[in-house]
């Protein structure tokens, strides 16, 4: 099999890649058939074999950072067999737990750019935030916390999170782990009434 043959027999995923690379880049209006095929240095024919048309692709860009950037985590998260605030320190460190990180902090700025103007991503980053959300405050609940407190401390747990991984501070990493640590001891630790 020629090199150009197994190009042409790219898998999905290979594709979902490309467009999400295609929109950190550019925007949502980047991602076309065309680009995306020079993108991968493959013809348009692979990208039919997966995705019925570009509405298709997107769907499926947005399921995958969905599942990647949300489910996943919290999957992992709960699998750690650690207490409520051990799994919310794990989640406030979520910007700084891995390389792809940044990159996954690229695409979710890219993807709320998008659903500034788009139905399906306003609905899909709604869901994300609806389900980050409802996560942290039950763990909140777990490690003590009334309703209204839980609700109120996972809002700004996700807000911090959102903040770290969007803006550029251009701290040294440690300002950025001092920060991290004093934020996580306010937020776990401060006063609960």
């Amino acid at each position: 099999m020629s090199v150009n043959s197994r190009l042409e027999r790219l898998d999905e995923n290979a594709w979902i890649e490309a467009a999400m690379d295609l929109l950190v880049s550019g925007s949502v209006d980047s991602i076309g058939v065309e680009p995306l095929a020079k993108h991968l240095g493959v013809t348009k024919g692979s990208f039919y074999w997966h995705f019925k048309d570009r509405a298709a692709l997107l769907q499926a860009v947005l399921r995958t950072w969905q599942q990647r950037a949300t489910l996943a985590i919290i999957d992992r998260v709960e699998h750690s067999n650690k207490g409520p605030k051990e799994r919310l320190r794990q989640i406030i460190e979520l910007p700084y737990t891995s390389p792809r990180a940044r990159r996954g902090a690229l695409v979710e700025l890219a993807i709320r750019g998008w659903a500034r103007r788009d139905n399906m991503a306003a609905t899909a980053v709604a869901e994300v935030d609806e389900l980050r959300l409802r996560y942290s405050a039950m763990l909140y609940r777990s490690a003590g916390l009334d309703e209204e407190a839980a609700r109120a401390r996972a809002f700004l747990t996700y807000s911090y999170n959102l903040g770290e991984a969007m803006i550029n501070s251009g701290e040294t990493e440690d300002g950025k782990h001092a920060r991290r640590l004093l934020c996580a001891d306010i937020l776990l630790e401060g006063d609960k009434n």
